[in-house]
């Protein structure tokens, strides 16, 4: 570009900003296809954004796969 000045052009992001919801937890429920067992966990995410995790009602934390997520609205 003819008026472009050198180094001017930073990219400037935004904050993702995280709901509250999911910063303290929400109720959900787990289940595995292959044995039909169906678990009940809170499904949280971390205040940056970057993390989701659920965690177990033996308070044990696991982090969640884009693969595990799976939305079912009904």
């Amino acid at each position: 570009m003819a008026g472009a000045q050198p180094g001017v052009h930073a990219l400037q992001l935004k904050r993702v900003c995280v709901s509250d919801t999911l910063k303290r937890g929400s109720k959900c429920i787990k289940w595995d296809d292959d044995s039909n067992l169906v678990y009940p966990v809170v499904l949280k995410m971390d205040p940056n954004g970057f993390f989701l995790h659920w965690v177990e009602q033996n308070k044990l934390q696991h982090p969640c796969s884009r693969e595990e997520v799976k939305c079912r609205n009904n």
